[in-house]
């Protein structure tokens, strides 16, 4: 009998619409099989720069230390609280889901000492809160938030929440993961002091990469701190050495997945950021529509509610993981589960990056009607669909 391992790997082509990855469009995927360079040879060195030059132009800033750390989003997270904090700094971390959660963890294992700032699942952070919040709490380092809080779909108004946390004197670190090219995200204009992301979501390209940005006031705080980063790895001081200096060596860099994140950020810079995210918005008018048509529940409160993921409830009866997979297996569409405390209660569909097109929409729309027809649910066939098309048709007027 033949081991599965033996046969050639031929990967099944699906429509990914969770919370992350994204699709990746053929171009970044035939960029990924260039030949690989070496990390210290001078024509990836340009490969380097270019990639760094246009995700300056993602952030919207002009910090030098603009770098796409090697790991995915988490390890960015880890490598904002590593580098940031030492141990028995005081920190605020902003709680709306499970990110936020994840942000506090990192923080906390990092010698932190961590007070918490909860807000209710679905909600933005409120400003106002978060001020009398910090009155209490004098002496700060830094304030922790998720400007798209990808567990529930809610964005928060990160320039007014930064604004306040300035006031108090403290530095601010942004999770960007879900945000970044799919709203707008004016790192300097807005005054953040640290901000990451990550390739895999609006950024079009495979998971694997995490960019982070950091303002000369937070690499000032890296550069004069009395210890040592906890983390080799992450350690800043060393990666800016190889990213914008004398390329010393700190660790093998992954070649062919820079290479991809390059073209990806060509084809945004092609498209347009403004219009990037105008895409971004247009196609979640349409999914918004189609899925209250469909009697489903938006979760995120309005006003507040995440472009590139939209949670929606699962209706009473209907099990979550069944119908998943019949979306997975029969139409070849991955949606995202709830995470948390919207664990079983929630969808979290993702249209973000190559996956926000207008097809997607309408597929999801109509595989869902489908299914929960079967499942007993009540469904006016072709009613979602109709809410989609004209939310869409309508979006400019």
């Amino acid at each position: 009998m033949t081991s599965s391992y033996m046969n050639e790997l031929s990967a099944p082509q699906k429509v990914l619409l969770g919370p992350g990855p994204s699709s990746v469009h053929p171009r970044v995927l035939a960029a990924m099989a260039s030949p690989v360079m070496g990390h210290l040879d001078p024509a990836f060195f340009q490969v380097m720069d270019d990639v760094c030059d246009m995700l300056r132009m993602v952030f919207n800033t002009e910090n030098k230390m603009t770098v796409p750390i090697s790991s995915t989003g988490t390890g960015a997270m880890e490598t904002a609280c590593a580098n940031i904090i030492e141990p028995g700094d005081e920190v605020l971390i902003c709680r709306n889901g499970y990110f936020g959660i994840r942000l506090a963890d990192i923080a906390e294992r990092c010698g932190a000492t961590v007070h918490l700032f909860d807000t209710p699942w679905g909600k933005a952070v409120d400003p106002q809160a978060l001020r009398d919040e910090l009155k209490k709490l004098p002496g700060l380092k830094a304030v922790g938030m998720v400007h798209a809080e990808t567990s529930t779909g809610v964005l928060s108004e990160v320039k007014e929440l930064v604004e306040i946390v300035h006031e108090f004197g403290a530095l601010t670190i942004v999770d960007a993961v879900t945000s970044l090219g799919g709203h707008e995200m004016r790192m300097d204009d807005w005054g953040i002091d640290i901000c990451y992301s990550a390739t895999q979501k609006c950024l079009g390209a495979p998971p694997g990469l995490a960019p982070i940005s950091l303002s000369p006031a937070a690499m000032d705080v890296v550069v004069k701190r009395p210890t040592k980063v906890q983390s080799f790895y992450f350690n800043l001081k060393d990666l800016e050495a190889y990213w914008n200096q004398t390329r010393a060596y700190h660790h093998t860099s992954p070649i062919n997945m820079t290479y991809a994140l390059r073209e990806s950020l060509r084809m945004m810079m092609e498209e347009g950021l403004d219009n990037r995210i105008r895409r971004h918005a247009r196609v979640a008018a349409g999914f918004r529509a189609g899925a209250e048509a469909l009697g489903l529940t938006l979760l995120a409160e309005e006003g507040h509610r995440l472009n590139p993921l939209t949670t929606v409830s699962i209706p009473e009866g209907i099990d979550d993981g069944k119908v998943r997979r019949t979306l997975l297996n029969d139409y070849e569409i991955e949606i995202g589960g709830g995470l948390g405390e919207f664990a079983g209660k929630a969808w979290r569909v993702g249209l973000m990056g190559e996956s926000a097109r207008e097809r997607n929409v309408f597929a999801v729309l109509s595989a869902l009607e489908t299914i929960l027809s079967k499942e007993g649910y009540e469904v006016a066939f072709g009613a979602s669909l109709s809410a989609a098309q004209r939310a869409i048709a309508t979006f400019d007027e």
